[in-house]
């Protein structure tokens, strides 16, 4: 669980949207293949993550189109129309609808395939997941292979009606033979309290090493792999970094993986994301905490989820800046990783806030190896003034706040006597 009690959001990491039923199921569609010819059953996937902490009764509902877009009759198999299943508590898990194009349906594009989910609220069930989202699990239980199967399908919440998720089908020229048997409806777990509670025993069990390593994650060894790496991460996501912006956002990491969360009021680095990953580390792959380079990237988002997280509050506490509650911040929070994994866009907001900010702000309280203070503070000036030219008239709050912060860090300066460099 993250720091708000709420349980890792497994459908985010599989799924770019998702559709809310009120505060006790989110959901998302897809189907694989997505094109198909007669008599050739294709699987229509409904992703479900349970938002409670109580078993879910659901009522599934699997409309196929009678008519194609030019009125011409179509007819779409599917064994079990109305499905009834129990969703246990906080699980994540896949629904597959085998469908399959018959005669007279003709070749042709956009087939849509409508599933209705009704979900009944149990008694006195709490919310364990909020709508917008939520921190990563450490490492999911399935395989990498698994995992990028899944992404590839492009689970959407294209929604028709309320409550009901949509997906497109292509059916190309050709019919394939019969088959002997006819598929039904299945469930698969993708995530279960099982998994919970397995990640908690691992925890405790490698925690005195990961302690060790984490003891050993020096200034000196983790500054230029972990500059390099936000260097490269964020280029890869199409927003190439200034070097005072890289700086700075490497900064505010790096005081997540010293004792920066140790140090701020209702943090803790033992129950943070970046180390209970390294806790599952050490038992998936536990040659991997000895190459850096390493170590690094696979830690690298759990880390700017801390960091994120650390950052609204440190620079709350310095600007009285409002970022909203815990749960909207950690929907922000989560929203940035998945644009750092490739599943959303990245925004140069993302980049200021509060990760920039966050790193202005702890400007000489946090020095970087062989770090000039005056330099470096010039740089990210250089920076804003870079980014202004380019930014529209929405992101004037951020340099406000962005000037205050350097404001403050350069009095910083001048109160510690640092010399100019």
């Amino acid at each position: 669980m993250d720091e708000t009690g709420n349980y890792p959001d497994i459908l985010g990491q599989l799924s770019d949207e998702r559709l809310t039923v009120g505060d006790l199921l989110q959901g998302a569609l897809g189907v694989f293949p997505p094109t198909t010819a007669l008599d050739q059953t294709v699987e229509v996937l409904l992703l479900l993550q349970n938002m409670t902490n109580r078993p879910l009764s659901l009522r599934l509902v699997v409309r196929t189109p009678a008519r194609d877009s030019a009125g011409s009759l179509a007819n779409f198999f599917t064994p079990r129309p109305r499905l009834a299943l129990t969703l246990p508590p906080a699980e994540c898990g896949l629904v597959h609808i085998p469908v399959a194009p018959q005669l007279p349906t003709r070749p042709g594009e956009g087939y849509m395939i409508q599933v209705t989910v009704e979900a009944t609220p149990p008694d006195r069930y709490r919310t364990v997941r909020p709508a917008v989202g939520g921190a990563p699990p450490s490492l999911l239980a399935l395989s990498p292979f698994r995992v990028a199967v899944l992404r590839d399908i492009r689970f959407t919440a294209r929604a028709t009606a309320p409550n009901q998720l949509a997906v497109a089908l292509d059916v190309l020229p050709g019919r394939f033979p019969l088959r002997s048997e006819t598929p039904q409806p299945r469930y698969e777990a993708l995530w279960t309290l099982h998994d919970l509670r397995q990640e908690a025993q691992q925890v405790e069990a490698t925690a005195a090493e990961a302690r060790k390593v984490a003891r050993a994650l020096s200034p000196a060894l983790l500054y230029v792999p972990l500059l390099e790496h936000t260097n490269a991460v964020f280029g890869e996501a199409w927003m190439p970094l200034h070097p005072g912006e890289a700086m700075f956002i490497t900064r505010a990491l790096m005081y997540v993986l010293q004792d920066g969360l140790d140090l701020e009021q209702g943090f803790s680095r033992e129950q943070s994301a970046w180390f209970r990953r390294l806790c599952r580390l050490l038992v998936a792959d536990p040659e991997a905490v000895h190459a850096i380079d390493q170590l690094i990237s696979l830690l690298y988002t759990a880390v700017i989820y801390d960091a994120v997280l650390l950052g609204f509050y440190v620079v709350a506490g310095q600007t009285n800046a409002d970022f909203g509650d815990k749960t909207e911040q950690c929907g922000y929070t989560a929203r940035l990783v998945a644009a750092l994994e490739g599943r959303a866009t990245l925004r140069l907001e993302h980049v200021y806030v509060p990760l920039v900010l966050a790193g202005v702000a702890l400007h000489g309280r946090m020095t970087l190896p062989g770090e000039k203070l005056w330099h470096s503070l010039a740089q990210v000036q250089q920076a804003r003034d870079g980014r202004i030219k380019l930014a529209g008239a929405e992101f004037a709050e951020v340099f406000e706040l962005l000037n205050t912060l350097i404001e403050q860090a350069r009095h910083l300066l001048i109160d510690l006597r640092v010399p100019r460099d």
